[in-house]
């Protein structure tokens, strides 16, 4: 794939990207400000245990449609589409239908185990809530990652990025005007989910039946067989499921044993360092494809020089923002309400953590891609096990502190194990040298800058908005002045108004 096209890709999954994590930042300073810390900490652990359970039924179905409809496409095999999708389909739609059953019949019981006696009632309700949702979210992840294939990126963005965030945000931000409780917020979270499961199944149809029409075109020998595919899913199933728990392990672990407003300042610390990961998820989104298709065809040299110019985009794009998160995360926190400025100590091992896995870059797409998900598998085991046990043990004693130290030594844990089963054992030699020039504007101008602010003015949204459009334009500034030293020619020439110059 020329610069210029993936450049474009990327750039396209970003803007979705960045659509999703402001979605998803507003949702949340909008049940801060209207439930407090203690309904936030409600509404975020009901939300923790319905992605936990939709991302696992999803079986790691994403990651098989990619690679092996980016490899039936490498080796330009036609009709074979609708195959792939069909066996992702089917096991996903019964599964999730037979957990969504469980769900229901068994919420007391769950209750009871995952909260406070005080709490317990109103988890029961969550769940019986969310039960009938279940399975239409885990279809709907098979149906987005089929348009990400059948449709392309633009599609893909659109329908998982965009729409769907946008009308959570406007359903929670209805509900909270008629003065919702954390009940009917997370019950209004849920409801556009039917409507997007519909328009993503009538966005995948022509395509779906173009590829049927087309299988008399595949050649027997070709043809992949369910068996194949559930043989390279199936590690990535359980990888995938480890991935969600490790991702959510901490949120549901300190909602469970600390109070409900201790619970909901941590989430809200979370989800503002997730909403960094935009970069990294467009990234994924926009390569992945690529990088399946060159490790299938062995161009172990190609991946890893286009892994180094990816990563080095990934960290100018996303350090900015965690950088700040540390310079000025108080003023950050104060968007939500003055009960979660307290989080801010704790917020910054969370951003140094995911500073680390942005640099470490696409280790996991590349173990998958390159059909290592049993490795990948094993790290992810280790990973749960070390956060489990590490919330476990440290936040009854040090609360969110404990949470955030866990979290950072489980992210050097697992990304240094992926570094190098890719770097040594798959050839796909890693260049951290290379990135320490993109390192340096990001640190400089929003670690300097950002501490500038925070000395010079009190805490509070206007301080944050005036930092923000000040350093965001010195360092757009630094970044075309040393495009060249920093080898991003590529991405100034996607800007229309710039290209002609970069």
């Amino acid at each position: 794939m020329p610069a210029e096209r993936l450049a474009r890709g990327g750039l396209i999954s970003l803007v979705g990207s960045g659509i999703a994590a402001l979605s998803s930042l507003l949702l949340t300073v909008l049940v801060g400000q209207v439930l407090g810390a203690s309904g936030t900490g409600i509404f975020f652990q009901a939300l923790g245990i319905f992605t936990v359970l939709t991302q696992v039924l999803r079986l790691g179905t994403n990651t098989g449609i990619v690679r092996f409809i980016a490899e039936h496409r490498a080796f330009a095999r036609e009709g074979g589409e609708w195959r792939i999708i069909l066996f992702a389909a089917v096991p996903v739609a019964v599964v999730s239908a037979v957990m969504s059953i469980v769900v229901w019949f068994a919420s007391d019981a769950l209750a009871r185990w995952m909260s406070s006696p005080d709490d317990t009632d109103l988890l029961a309700a969550l769940l019986r809530t969310m039960a009938p949702f279940i399975a239409m979210s885990a279809v709907l992840g098979v149906v987005e990652a089929s348009a990400r294939m059948l449709r392309g990126v633009a599609v893909f963005t659109l329908l998982q990025s965009v729409m769907l965030p946008l009308s959570r945000l406007l359903a929670v931000g209805i509900f909270a005007l008629a003065g919702a409780t954390a009940w009917r917020a997370f019950e209004a979270w849920l409801l556009p989910l039917p409507l997007w499961l519909v328009v993503g199944a009538v966005v995948i149809a022509a395509p779906l039946v173009r590829s049927f029409r087309r299988r008399s075109r595949s050649i027997d020998d070709d043809q992949l067989t369910a068996r194949a595919f559930w043989r390279f899913n199936l590690p990535r199933s359980v990888g995938s499921a480890l991935e969600i728990a490790l991702e959510w392990a901490d949120v549901l672990i300190v909602a469970a044993i600390a109070s409900p407003s201790v619970a909901g300042v941590y989430a809200v610390v979370t989800r503002v360092i997730k909403a960094g990961g935009i970069v990294d998820q467009a990234m994924r989104i926009a390569v992945s494809p690529t990088i399946s298709a060159m490790l299938a065809r062995s161009e172990h040299a190609r991946v890893s020089a286009l892994h180094t110019s990816v990563v080095r985009a990934m960290i100018l794009l996303s350090w900015p923002f965690y950088v700040l998160t540390i310079s000025m995360g108080g003023a950050v926190l104060s968007l939500f309400g003055p009960e979660f400025v307290v989080g801010w100590a704790p917020m910054t091992l969370l951003a140094v953590s995911l500073m680390l896995q942005i640099a470490c870059g696409m280790l996991q797409s590349i173990l998958i891609q390159g059909g290592k998900s049993t490795w990948q598998m094993y790290n992810k085991s280790i990973a749960v096990t070390l956060s489990v046990a590490g919330n476990l043990a440290l936040v009854p004693v040090l609360g969110i502190w404990g949470a955030a130290i866990t979290w950072l030594v489980v992210a050097v844990t697992d990304n240094m194990i992926a570094a190098v089963q890719v770097h040594r054992r798959m050839g796909v030699h890693l260049q951290p040298g290379r990135l320490v020039r993109a390192m340096l504007p990001p640190l400089v101008v929003f670690g300097l800058g950002g501490a500038v602010f925070s000395i010079l003015w009190e805490l509070g949204p206007l301080p944050l908005l005036i930092a923000v459009a000040v350093l965001g334009s010195i360092y757009l500034a630094v970044l075309w002045v040393l495009r060249r030293w920093l080898d991003i020619v590529p991405l100034w020439r996607k800007v229309p108004v710039l290209k002609r110059y970069a």
